[in-house]
């Protein structure tokens, strides 16, 4: 990745989304109309690369003031690369490049729904 990713929110700008963000935005694969959760994404340093809310099934990128969980990455590089899928979310947690404030199964379960193949039928 040559260029480093400016790390500001779309609240924060008042439009575009981040690059967290848009990646987030591509990679989602829709998720249950019963799951409501609020997510935070930061880095250690103290700062927000994306806020976002699953809502009725839809990704909204609006934070809210206290989000359910925080996902904290060791760097902006990191965050793309876990929710981007080019590297494993357990292994990466494992290794210490994430950690999450919130129950680990939900933690999982909502990342799992930005490899974009929620409600695809099982592999046979």
């Amino acid at each position: 990745m040559g260029r480093k990713p400016k790390r500001r929110t779309s609240a924060s700008r008042g439009g575009g989304l981040s690059p967290v963000e848009a990646v987030l935005a591509e990679r989602f694969g829709g998720a249950p109309a019963d799951l409501d959760v609020a997510v935070a994404v930061a880095a250690e340093a103290g700062e927000t690369l994306a806020a976002f809310a699953i809502e009725a099934g839809q990704l909204r990128f609006a934070p809210r003031p206290s989000p359910d969980m925080t996902l904290i990455f060791a760097s902006a590089d990191a965050a793309l690369g876990v929710l981007g899928g080019g590297a494993d979310p357990m292994a990466a947690f494992m290794a210490g490049e994430f950690r999450a404030d919130s129950h680990l199964p939900l933690v999982f379960a909502v990342l799992g729904l930005f490899r974009g193949d929620f409600g695809a039928a099982p592999p046979t």
